[in-house]
């Protein structure tokens, strides 16, 4: 079950990337996915976290675009602070410490042979 899901966080992952603005919204199902694909699946959620963060950092130019025009408006003295593309990465982050701990909780209970 879980290298299925590791799978399919990695398949949305890769698929997020081409999808013009609802792609950067299918990195958080992604980054959900990835995040309970602990044991067999390892591997393919750590890579699908990083290409979530990639993708937020580098290919998402519209989401920084508007932090920057938020960042402006707040120097302004409106109140508005937008700020999604860092809210996306702590997602991000978040769904890797998850997979970490279900990782490391699932490899102490299991006993050697």
């Amino acid at each position: 079950m879980q290298k299925g899901l590791g799978i399919a966080a990695l398949v949305l992952a890769i698929l997020s990337m081409f999808i013009p603005f609802l792609g950067t919204w299918l990195t958080l199902l992604a980054g959900l996915l990835a995040a309970f694909a602990y044991g067999p699946g390892i591997g393919l959620a750590i890579a699908s976290i990083i290409l979530n963060i990639f993708h937020i950092m580098f290919l998402s130019p519209l989401l920084w675009a508007t932090q920057a025009l938020a960042e402006v408006g707040a120097a302004a003295g409106e109140v508005d602070i937008v700020f999604v593309p860092w809210l996306l990465v702590i997602a991000q982050i978040g769904a890797g410490v998850l997979l970490y701990m279900m990782h490391s909780k699932n490899m102490t209970s299991v006993v050697p042979a």
